[in-house]
């Protein structure tokens, strides 16, 4: 059990957070589980000399203690612990000071940021929320940094009001923001006050980077493209562009993910290898490609993704360095547990489980994959270990990307063999132009060349896109499917490091819950009658369900 100390402390935290999320625990209650788990680890640990196998009930006691931290943590980060949390001093007419966190994505009407309550009244104050300012045209963008005063109305952020609807309050939920502002212009006035904190320095380096690559001549969809690949800027991507890209199976390319930080790894300890060389080199160049992915974080924003991306890469390099598989399983399992500690609600953030998942689908499948072919060609062996790593990344996420998403690209895999070669060289090139840019040394030439390397990949995921028939849409995928599809992924993935009886009886076993779980949603459904009001602006909407059959109304 100590062999995989930090995988069995993170399975047991991770399972606390999810029955605290399922079945809602008050303060009280939450006391109450840490106290007596506590108490138990305390008494095993003074009796385990008496007893016949301590390790064993010494862990069973851990993973407890480690379980009631997760309840605990998860109730915890639901409630506005601090005295100083805005909400405590709202009243029915406000005065409010604001910074700005970061600047979202606008809407059809709105300009959207996140901003920290500095104020309200006068009274200092903590706390995040969601400013909407209507749209003008003489009037300029806030940036990140930036304070600005407003009296505005503070109004809870609106849940979903339909049936499986997007639930954009749980989402800004798992960010800590509750409440929102919308606010005309007049009603926000920019304040003489400047912030000087890392997010600042990063956002301005950013913002100079771009201006190089604007006035080199970088414009429209492809810089649209590479402020999303490299600095994580997803604002400004043309709506019909993101749906190609999604319907193509890339779109994970345009975040700046696992992917994007573990290619990055590679190129930097790719450049800082020859330092291995030198007395104490390996441990010098793990420091250095170390610091180096952070800085990296920093400039790119310090979003969610970005850091949750970070910390995973970091774990391995730590657990490469040791060189063992062992290692890079426990280090990523302890960069996933200091993460749920600081913040239990990634754990519902689909980005947290995908990118955890393809990691360990590269590091647990990839390998037994890659074992069923030997090509003799070294070219062939390339495409071979790619197409092998697509397949198990692939296989890891399939099952939770189609309980979310409801659609699976049939050209998945053709898309990631075209793009994955070339992606390093897009980034690789992109991190130099990206330097080049903020010491002003940026040839004309070179942005030339790198618009028309993203341009020809936007074509090539457009033309992918068009290819319809191989988009499988509406996908219905419940919870309980995909849990059983991963059941079946592991066993047979089990079965074949060693073929035994018992793991063939295994796989057989989760093959048929399966089927068994299709056959009771088909049973379930077809005997399901609804009469559904939709929430639909300005026109009612109406449906009627009747076993497999549903009818939409709708007034003219």
């Amino acid at each position: 059990m100590t062999k995989h100390i930090s995988i069995h402390l993170a399975f047991g935290l991770i399972i606390g957070i999810t029955f605290s999320h399922y079945f809602t625990l008050t303060l009280a209650v939450s006391w109450l589980l840490l106290t007596l788990a506590f108490s138990v680890l305390l008494v095993t640990y003074f009796i385990s000399k008496h007893l016949f196998n301590p390790r064993y009930y010494f862990a069973v006691a851990t993973f407890l203690m480690f379980l009631a931290i997760g309840a605990s943590r998860f109730t915890f980060a639901q409630e506005p612990p601090l005295k100083n949390h805005y909400t405590h001093f709202i009243k029915q007419e406000n005065a409010l000071v604001l910074s700005i966190n970061q600047v979202l994505k606008p809407s059809k009407n709105y300009l959207k940021y996140e901003a920290e309550v500095q104020q309200v009244n006068q009274q200092a104050t903590r706390g995040k929320l969601l400013l909407n300012i209507k749209k003008d045209s003489l009037e300029t963008p806030l940036k990140v940094g930036d304070f600005v005063f407003t009296n505005a109305l503070i109004s809870e952020v609106e849940g979903a009001k339909n049936p499986f609807q997007f639930d954009y309050k749980s989402y800004l939920a798992q960010n800590q923001i509750y409440n929102q502002i919308f606010a005309s212009p007049v009603e926000v006035r920019l304040l003489n006050l400047k912030s000087h904190s890392v997010k600042v320095i990063a956002s301005n380096i950013r913002d100079k980077i771009i201006y190089e690559f604007e006035k080199k001549g970088l414009k429209g969809n492809e810089l649209a493209v590479v402020k999303a690949l490299l600095l994580g800027e997803r604002n400004e991507l043309d709506a019909d562009l993101r749906q190609s890209y999604a319907a193509a199976g890339a779109i994970h390319i345009l975040a700046i993910s696992g992917l994007h930080i573990g290619i990055i790894m590679l190129l930097i300890s790719f450049v800082l290898k020859p330092l291995e060389s030198l007395k104490n080199g390996k441990t010098i160049k793990l420091i250095l490609l170390v610091l180096i992915l952070w800085c990296y974080a920093i400039i790119a924003g310090l979003s969610s993704s970005v850091v949750r991306a970070t910390s995973m890469f970091t774990a391995i390099g730590f657990g490469l360095f040791i060189n063992r598989k062992t290692a890079i399983l426990n280090t990523l399992a302890l960069s996933a547990l200091i993460l749920l500690l600081l913040n239990p609600l990634y754990l519902f953030d689909v980005g947290f489980k995908m990118s955890y998942l393809a990691v360990l689908a590269i590091v647990l499948i990839q390998p037994k994959i890659v074992n069923i072919w030997h090509p003799k060609f070294k070219v062939v062996h390339y495409f071979w270990q790619l197409l092998t790593v697509s397949t198990a990344a692939q296989l890891g996420v399939l099952p939770l990307s189609l309980y979310y998403f409801h659609q699976f690209p049939g050209l998945f895999f053709l898309t990631n063999m075209v793009i994955l070669p070339f992606l390093g060289t897009i980034l690789g090139l992109g991190l130099l132009f990206m330097l080049l840019a903020y010491i002003g040394f940026l040839p004309a030439i070179f942005i030339a060349i790198y618009q028309f390397i993203i341009l020809v990949l936007n074509q090539f995921i457009v033309f992918i896109a068009h290819q319809e028939a191989f988009l499988l849409k509406n996908i219905s995928f419940s919870l309980l499917l995909m849990l059983t599809c991963y059941l079946v992924i592991i066993s047979a993935f089990y079965w074949m490091s060693q073929k035994t009886f018992y793991r063939t009886i295994l796989v057989c076993l989760s093959v048929l819950s399966l089927q068994s779980v299709l056959i009771y949603q088909k049973y379930q459904s077809a005997k399901t009658n609804e009469f559904i009001v939709f929430n639909n602006y300005k026109t009612p909407l109406i449906a009627l369900k009747n076993g497999v059959d549903l009818k939409i109304l709708r007034t003219s």
